[in-house]
Formats: structure tokens, sequence, C-alpha cells
């Protein structure tokens, strides 16, 4: 009987924004046994990839870890594989920073290892069919794509047991089908285990390539009753051993110089079935197992549909793309430059983009950290004595419609005009965007500051205005260049009809902060009595802990609870303090208001890798109200100022 090859290996990677306990729990229990159970087993071959950011931690907290990695990879046990240093979801990210990112990570690995990996990891499987071009290019001769992907290509049977090639505009690579621990089986298996299932679903094949997050070895060992993942992964390879009659493991490389011809192949834009199934829109969605789910609907098509399931990650994505074109713009420094495209490649981290499978978007520390790396490599294209502040028109988010950025040389401001709110406010001191407030997503709409709300005098529950997610029209005016009028003229519901209302309202910017300026305008022919409320959302710090909420009357502060919702009355002002960056958000108002505040907290649960905390406080609501009685055609005004002060 002829041996069947078997490719096994792990993909291991913790995102930008996880907390220094979460990589040594994760390499405690996931890494270090792994491989330094596997070094005492050399007749076993294995794949592994570990993402740039994996690697720089392994490097200044556990070198000896990379030591061990070496002396395998040079006696040609462990292959490694190269990919976006980052790990960025490749379909994202534009073809200048897809080669950055890969011969970053490449030029890692070769320096630190003697070897330049010959494959491609692709996270989370994101594949659209010009990436065939992109991986050649960067000198690699192999992929992989989960083996649905083959089946989608019309590819079955023996075939599956073998790598195909597949080319775009004539630069062609090999790929090979992967029966994944996360999606080919109804619940991860151990090697051997996995074989067996896959030997007497499929029959012998030639070839089994069977990888495995590397996050998978805790719920491996945690099931298996073992008293610690070393004990389980040394059972794990001894099975393995048990089994060399009927398998044989070999490295990708090995493999595919044993080949003489390959299968040809097109494979259609596609992900792993988690990215693909949180990519639709939950009224899209459908009941059922992953596993046996392979309706085109919810397994096939662009990755880049992600960013239309929250607004969220069209935002982060816009933000991206701006500052990719800062980048670009950068001439003559090129120490500038370069700092400035590190800095953007990793706020490309694709977990920030969606919701894997431990959070992802959801978690605002991975949020703040994308925001963190962009707004530096923005600040770092601002090149003193050449730019100066202003306001500027352009549609960053891909609508058709036009937005209103203000860039300073301390802050940054973006205006939406659905709402006519503030979408972005960014600190450069400390590299935060303030209004990163994750959104319900039954609202399909993003948080947002300075959204105008319209209530029965005297109450703060419905909303009766048609303002909050209502298109404003921009003033145009030659005033100054760091103001920008904003209008609408809409209704208030009072008594069972609807009262014309107009709102004007003026932002000024400047060091340090922004002003708004309202004007409100009763249209009717008779009196009405309303509550006006101003909307912030600011996020000031990863757990109520350490978001520091005070009230301003005059000069004397009061106490709020960041934890729990509550209201105050009659404030000239709230102060939002970032006690973790030592900055802090003042805002003041010239009238008198009431406040009413909650904590906001992410609206899907998911499991937190941080023991500090369950990771879904997003951050505040803040609801500033004057209760408003206007004659017919009369107006009044009212002013808001936000500042950032250290």
């Amino acid at each position: 009987m002829q041996k069947s090859q078997v490719i096994i290996g792990a993909y291991n990677h913790l995102p930008e924004g996880s907390d220094e306990s979460s990589f040594e729990d994760t390499y405690q229990v996931c890494w270090r046994p792994f491989l330094s159970v596997l070094y005492r087993f050399p007749d076993i071959f294995a794949l592994l990839h570990y993402s740039g950011i994996a690697l720089r931690w392994l490097e200044s907290r556990h070198p000896e870890f990379l030591m061990l990695l070496e002396e395998m990879v040079l006696r040609k046990q462990i292959e490694l594989l190269g990919g976006g240093f980052f790990a960025p979801l490749l379909p994202l990210v534009p073809g200048p920073d897809r080669l950055g990112q890969i011969e970053l990570l490449t030029t890692y690995i070769r320096k630190a290892f003697g070897k330049r990996p010959r494959g491609c990891w692709l996270q989370e499987y994101a594949w659209e069919p010009g990436l065939a071009s992109t991986i050649q290019t960067c000198g690699f001769d192999y992929t992989f794509l989960p083996e649905r992907h083959f089946r989608f290509a019309g590819i079955d049977g023996e075939l599956l047991g073998g790598p195909s090639m597949t080319e775009d505009q004539g630069r062609s690579i090999v790929v090979f089908p992967v029966f994944d621990a996360l999606e080919s089986f109804a619940e991860p298996l151990p090697p051997a285990d996995a074989l067996n299932s896959l030997k007497n679903r499929l029959g012998e094949l030639p070839l089994y390539t069977v990888l495995y997050s590397g996050d998978t070895a805790r719920t491996l060992w945690a099931s298996s009753g073992f008293e610690s993942p070393d004990v389980y992964f040394e059972r794990s390879f001894t099975g393995l051993q048990r089994a060399s009659l009927e398998f044989e493991t070999t490295t990708p490389s090995r493999y595919i110089k044993g080949l003489k011809q390959f299968e040809r192949a097109y494979f259609t834009g596609s992900g792993s079935s988690l990215l693909m199934e949180r990519s639709l829109r939950p009224e899209h969605q459908r009941s059922g197992t992953l596993v046996d789910d392979d309706s085109p609907s919810s397994r096939r098509g662009s990755p880049r549909r992600l960013l239309l399931r929250r607004e969220e990650s069209l935002s982060l994505y816009a933000k991206m793309h701006y500052v990719r074109i800062l980048v670009g713009q950068l001439r003559g420094d090129k120490s500038r430059k370069k700092t400035a495209q590190e800095e953007l490649w990793r706020g490309q981290c694709g977990d920030a983009y969606w919701q894997g499978a431990t959070g992802g978007i959801l978690r605002l520390p991975l949020r703040a950290a994308a925001y963190a790396a962009l707004i530096e490599a923005e600040k770092t294209t601002r090149q003193r004595g050449t730019f100066s502040p202003g306001v500027i028109r352009t549609d960053i988010d891909f609508d058709g419609q036009k937005e209103i950025l203000y860039q300073g040389l301390d802050i940054n401001a973006y205006i939406h005009l659905q709402g006519g709110c503030l979408t972005e406010l960014d600190s450069f001191r400390t590299r935060t965007n303030y209004v990163n407030v994750l959104g319900p997503e039954s609202e399909h709409r993003r948080r947002a500051s300075f959204k105008d709300r319209i209530f029965a005098h005297g109450g703060a529950g419905i909303d009766r205005g048609s303002f909050a997610d209502s298109q404003y029209s921009l003033v145009e005016t030659d005033g100054p260049a760091h103001l920008a009028i904003l209008s609408r003229d809409g209704w208030c519901e009072q008594e069972g009809r609807r009262v014309p209302l107009s709102i004007r309202k003026t932002f000024t910017f400047r060091k340090g902060g922004l002003t708004v300026d309202y004007e409100l305008i009763n249209r009717d022919i008779e009196s009405s009595a309303f509550r006006f409320g101003v909307e912030l959302n600011i996020s000031a710090g990863f757990e109520p802990s350490s978001v520091g909420l005070s009230t301003l009357r005059g000069r004397d502060l009061g106490a709020l609870e960041s934890s729990r919702s509550c209201s105050s009355l009659a404030l000239t002002g709230i102060r939002i303090e970032n006690t973790r960056q030592s900055e802090h958000i003042e805002v003041r108002s010239d009238t008198a208001f009431d406040l009413e505040h909650e904590p906001v907290f992410a609206d899907t649960g998911f499991e937190s890798t941080s023991p500090a905390s369950d990771g879904r406080y997003q951050g505040c609501r803040l609801l500033c109200c004057w209760d408003i009685t206007l004659a017919s055609e009369a107006s009044q005004r009212l002013s808001l100022t936000m500042e950032l002060r250290s």
C-alpha cells in the first residue's frame, strides 16, 4: 500500500492592539508547547506561519523561541510561510502596500532564519483572482485555499488530494487545497484523527493538507483532559507517528519538487467560512452550521463585501485609503516616507476591519490600534513649513457625496453631511480617534458627535425630529478656511402634527478644539416648545475604569460614574478624561444644560482574550439637552465648545 503524503501545519497571529497578557497566554498555551514538543519528533515535518506582529513580540519577549525555530528551519524539519507582515486582508489593501507588506515579512524571515520563504499565507484565506500575479511577483511558488474553493472551481474526488495551478495576467502559482481544522470538520480534531476522518470521508488521496489556527491548541488541549498542553502535543505527535504506515509528513516545497504536472484551475473570490458568513448583512444570514453550508450566497464573492456589514468597517477602510494617498505624495525625504509607510501598513491589520472569531472590529483596542497607526502615518506626512491648516471637501467614504475635513496641526475633524455630525476627531498627541464608538448593527449607522435630536419638552425619550440621520446642506461662504456652516429645514412632531423647524450649525475649528454654534428657528405660524439635544459619542478608554467623567458648574467639579447610566441637571460643561494617556476632552456651553449619560457596550458578545476585561466597552454616549420655547419665526442660539487638553 502506497503512503499518502501529509502536510501538517499551523498559522499563528495576534492582532495589533492585543495586550501583553494575551500574547503571553497564547505563547505559553499554544505556541511554545507545539514547537518544543515537535522538536523531539525530528521525523515529523511541519509547515508554520507567524505574522510579523507575532515574530516581533517573540523576538522581544522570548528570543529563545526564535532560536529553536531557526534550528528546526535549518535542519529542514520546518518550512516557514511568508505573507503580509501585519496580517492584512490582502483584497482590502492597495497593490503597492500588498507588495510592501509581503516583502517586509520576507526580509524579516530571511534575516532571522537564513532562508527566504517559498509559500505565501493568505490571512483568513481572503482571495481574489488578481492576487495570483501579486504572489508570483513577490517570488512565491505557492499558497493555500480551503478545499471548498476547489469544489467551486470544479475540482473534486481524487483531484482534491493535490495542488492546482492558477494564473493571473500570465503569472502562475501553485495552490494547495486545505482541510482547515476550523471549517472542514464538525469540530477540531487532533492530526491523526483528522487524517482518519478525511480518509473515511474521501477515500485515499495522494496528499492531505491539514492546517490549524494556532489558537486551536487551546481548544484541543481543554477537550483532551490532559494536565498540560505539552502532554497533549506529545500524545498527538505520537499518534501521528503510529500512523506512519499510512501517512508520511512532508513540506509543500518537497511535494511540488516531485510533481511533473498540475491541474489548472481558476478560483472565484472568497475567504474563510467565518469571514464570508460574517461579511453578510444580518438580514441575509442563514441559520445552520458552516461546515454543511456551501451555498454560493454565503461562501463566494469578494471578501470586500465585509465593508458593507458595518459602517465602522467602511470608515476605517476609507481612512486607510486616504492616508495611503497622503503617504504616496511624500517626496524627497526617504526616511520620513519609510516611517509613514510602516505605520500605514500597521493600520492595515485585517482583524480591525471585521468581526473575527475573537471579536475583531467589536474590540475597541483593535480599532484604536488601527486608528493610532493611521493617525501617526498622517502626522508623519505633515512637513513643517509646507502644511497649513484648513477645511477641504472630498468624498472620503466613497458614497458619492463630499465630506468636510478639517486638517489642523494638532487635530483632524471629519464632518459628514448625513446628520451634519462629527464622525472622526483625531488627537495627534495621543494618536486617538475620540469618535470611535461602535454603533448598534441594527441601525446601520455609525455613532457620531454633535448629532441633533428633538424631544418632547421636558423629556428625553423618543426622538421626534427629522435631523439626526437626515441630509444637511453646506452653506457656501467666502469666510475663513476654518469654518463650515451647515443647515437643514426639517420638522419636529408635536401633538400629532409636524412643526417646521430649521437648524443652522457652524463648526469653527482652531488649535486644540472646535466650537459648534447653533441657531434654531421656528418656521411654524404658532409658538413651539420642545427639548433640543446634542448627542456626543466619545471613546476615551478601553474600560469604564480608565475613563474619568466630571460635571462642571462654573468652576465646580462633580463626579459621574462612567460604568452606569446617570443624569445631571443645570451644567455648564463636562470633562471626559483619557486617564491612560493623560489627555481630557472638555465640553462647555454658554447656556446651562441637562445631561444624560450611558456607557456603550458592544451589541454582540464575544470571548475576550484579555483577563482584565470582557472587552465589550466602547465608550460613552452623552446627551446635552435644553428646553426651548420659540414664538413663530423666532430663533434661539446655543453654543458648544469642545477642547482637547493635556
